[in-house]
C-alpha cells in the first residue's frame, strides 16, 4: 500500500466540501443545557408506606391465630361450665347448673372484686342513709330468693333415711312394661291420683298382704274367684306383689285365695309362690311418661348374672323400655372398678354435664343399682366436680334405703 505523507493528506482534505454551522451560540447553549440538566427518575411517593402496610399485615396474620388458639384453650372443668351455660341459655330448663373446677386468673378475681366493690352511678348519687338502706333490703332479699332456688333447684329420687311414716306402693307405667316402687305417707296414699305422675292402676288394689319378719315370709291373699288377662298384665301383678314386698328383705312369699287354695295367673297357671327380689337382678333407669314432669327410678331386669360394672354397661343401653331412658348420660366411660368388702370405688371419665340434675340422677340411680348388687357404700373418683349440693363426692356414699319417694 502507498503511504502518505502529512502533505498529501492535506491536499485530499482541502479538496473536501466546506461545512458551516449555521447556529447561534444560544441555540448550542440551549440544547447542551437540555441534555445536562435532565432530573433523575423519583421514586414514587407510596412505595414505601405500602411496602410497611403489608408487613404489618403478615404479622398479624401470623401471629393473631395463634393468640386465639392459645387464648381458647380450656380444661376439663372450663369446658364443663361453659358448655353448660349455652346449654342453659338455649334450653331455658328450670333445673340448676353444677359449679365445675375452673382455672380462674387472678387478675379476673380482682377485677372482679373491685366491680362489686364500686358502687353503681345511681348508688353514688343517693344520699348515705338511702343506699344503707337499699343495701340492707338487698340483704333481707337474697336469702329468700335462695331459698326459693334451693327448692325447686333437684329433684332426689331416693329416701337416703329410713324415714317414718312411708309405705311402698307400687304402679304399673303407661304401658305396664316397668313396675315402679313409690313411697308415699300413709295418710295421703288413698288420695294419690297416678294420671297425674304418668303412672297406671295399681294392678293390686284388692290384695292383702301379711308380713312376718321374724320368720321372714310374707302371704298374699288373692279374693275367690280372682281372674288376669293377658300376660303382660299378669306379669305387671306378680312384679308389684315382688317390689311391694321388697324392703321387708323377705325369704318366701306364699301367694293363696281367700279360700286358701292355689291362685289361677292365667297364662301362668296357678300359682302359690313368687320368688323374691335376688342380688345382682335389677339395673335402674330413669322412667318419665311423656308430656309429664315426673320422674321415676325403674328397676329394669337383667339376664345372667352380671357384674356390678357390667350393670353400669347395661345403664347406658337405650331400649328398655317405650318411657324409660338411661340415667347415665352417653359420654360417661366407666375406666375401672375396685371393690373393697361392701364399698366399691367407681372411676370415671365424662365431658360436660348437662345440668346439676343430670349428676344428681346418675349418682342415684348408680347408687342404687350398687346396693342392688350388695355393696353398702359407693365412690365416685375422676367427677371434676368443684361442688355439689346434695352429696360430698370426695367421700364414700352410703347406698339409699328406698326410692321414689312422693312429697305433694
Amino acid at each position: 500500500m502507498k503511504k502518505r505523507n502529512d502533505e498529501d493528506i492535506k491536499k485530499v482534505l482541502g479538496k473536501l466540501p466546506s461545512v458551516e454551522d449555521r447556529q447561534s451560540k444560544e441555540m448550542l447553549y440551549q440544547k447542551v443545557s437540555s441534555r445536562v440538566n435532565t432530573p433523575k427518575r423519583k421514586v414514587a411517593p407510596w412505595l414505601f408506606p405500602g411496602l410497611a402496610t403489608i408487613a404489618v399485615l403478615l404479622v398479624l396474620a401470623v401471629f393473631i391465630p395463634v393468640f386465639f388458639s392459645n387464648s381458647g384453650m380450656l380444661t376439663v372443668e372450663d369446658s364443663a361450665d361453659r358448655s353448660n351455660e349455652s346449654a342453659e341459655s338455649s334450653s331455658a330448663t328450670e333445673e340448676a347448673t353444677p359449679s365445675f373446677d375452673s382455672s380462674t386468673s387472678e387478675s379476673e378475681e380482682e377485677s372482679a372484686e373491685i366491680k362489686e366493690a364500686e358502687p353503681s352511678s345511681e348508688d353514688k348519687e343517693l344520699p348515705p342513709e338511702e343506699n344503707i338502706e337499699s343495701s340492707e333490703q338487698e340483704k333481707e332479699a337474697k336469702p329468700e330468693e335462695t331459698q326459693e332456688e334451693s327448692e325447686t333447684e333437684l329433684d332426689s329420687l331416693v329416701l337416703m333415711s329410713e324415714e317414718g311414716g312411708f309405705e311402698t306402693v307400687s304402679y304399673p307405667g303407661k304401658n305396664a312394661e316397668v313396675i315402679l316402687p313409690t313411697l308415699q305417707k300413709q295418710q295421703d296414699s288413698n288420695a294419690f291420683s297416678p294420671e297425674r305422675y304418668g303412672l297406671a292402676e295399681r294392678a293390686v288394689g284388692k290384695l292383702e298382704y301379711e308380713v312376718d319378719e321374724t320368720e321372714g315370709s310374707a302371704v298374699v291373699t288373692f279374693p275367690d274367684g280372682f281372674t288376669a288377662s293377658g300376660s303382660a298384665w299378669v306379669s305387671a301383678i306378680i312384679e308389684s306383689i315382688r317390689w311391694d314386698l321388697e324392703k321387708f328383705q323377705l325369704e318366701k312369699i306364699s301367694l293363696q285365695t281367700e279360700s286358701g287354695n292355689p291362685v289361677n295367673l292365667g297364662s301362668y297357671g296357678e300359682m302359690s309362690e313368687v320368688p323374691v327380689i335376688q342380688e345382682g337382678e335389677y339395673i335402674f333407669q330413669l322412667y318419665q311418661y311423656e308430656g309429664s314432669s315426673e320422674r321415676f327410678l325403674a328397676p329394669i331386669s337383667v339376664d345372667g348374672s352380671p357384674t356390678f360394672q357390667d350393670a353400669l354397661s347395661l345403664m347406658k343401653e337405650k331400649g328398655r323400655g317405650l318411657y324409660v331412658s338411661p340415667a347415665i348420660p352417653e359420654h360417661v366411660q366407666f375406666t375401672s372398678m375396685t371393690e373393697e368388702d361392701a364399698l366399691v370405688n367407681v372411676n370415671l371419665q365424662h365431658e360436660a354435664w348437662a345440668s346439676e340434675q343430670q349428676l344428681l340422677t346418675m349418682i342415684e340411680a348408680i347408687l342404687v343399682t350398687a346396693g342392688h348388687f350388695g355393696f353398702e357404700k359407693v365412690k365416685f373418683n375422676g367427677m371434676n366436680v368443684r361442688e355439689f349440693s346434695t352429696y360430698d363426692l370426695e367421700e364414700p356414699i352410703e347406698v339409699p334405703e328406698r326410692i321414689n319417694p312422693i312429697v305433694e
